[in-house]
């Protein structure tokens, strides 16, 4: 068994949480109040943003030419088409770039971006892509299960559609193969690192969808306890 195929089999937990959950089912089916889908387009930016940083970053560390070409082209590619597809649906969403400049993120976009500089800064090549990797996988998924739904909104069918497609399919399993290759069998103390961050970012994903169903903020976060009434 490879790596990829150990981890995904021990965190299959949150995909399934993710493919199952409302604001997913919600696209596919084309119930997914607008409102929760703008509200993710904007937590989706602010995190590819800082995901190609991290690409950026990862090249800066890689050991060789081939892994340095990877992350400069594909944080080239990112900051390109997928931030201007979200431009794009900006506008259909009537998302105006003041109202963006004067965005701020939501807890759980904010800790997911947290998390994979704290794997970059702290670890090497290996542990950025371990943290990094959950996210285009995941999609990949989503994408494949709901490839035949109808929602019959034009924004959530663009967006199954790009997830299912072939192309975005194929540039997944190359990042699959890759993060075999950085997870040495050899080295089993690196694994359950390289583990630890994969789980995390598989939690952030399924927390993303949770972030956007329930429009998250910094203050629906406080639970404020008032002991003074149950005395």
């Amino acid at each position: 068994m490879t790596f990829c195929e150990e981890v995904r089999k021990e965190t299959d937990l949150y995909w399934k949480a993710s493919i199952d959950h409302p604001f997913v089912k919600g696209i596919a089916d084309g119930t997914l109040p607008l409102e929760k889908f703008r509200f993710y387009m904007m937590q989706d930016a602010f995190y590819l943003k800082h995901y190609a940083k991290v690409l950026a970053m990862a090249a800066a560390k890689a050991e060789s030419q081939e892994d340095l070409i990877y992350f400069l082209n594909t944080a080239k590619y990112i900051t390109e088409a997928e931030l201007e597809l979200h431009r794009s649906v900006f506008q259909e969403l009537n998302v105006t770039e003041q109202e963006f400049e004067g965005f701020e993120a939501a807890p759980a976009s904010y800790n997911y971006v947290s998390h994979m500089y704290s794997a970059i800064h702290n670890g090497d090549v290996s542990e950025a892509f371990a943290a990094i990797l959950p996210c285009p996988w995941l999609y990949l998924e989503v994408g494949q299960y709901y490839k035949n739904a109808r929602p019959g909104v034009s924004l959530y069918e663009d967006w199954i559609q790009l997830y299912s497609s072939r192309e975005y399919e194929a540039s997944v399993l190359v990042q699959i193969d890759m993060m075999n290759r950085f997870a040495d069998p050899s080295m089993a103390s690196k694994r359950t690192v390289l583990k630890q961050h994969f789980k995390k970012s598989c939690y952030y994903e399924w927390k993303f969808w949770e972030m956007a169903w329930t429009l998250e903020d910094w203050g629906k976060e406080v639970e404020v306890y008032d002991f003074a009434a149950n005395s």
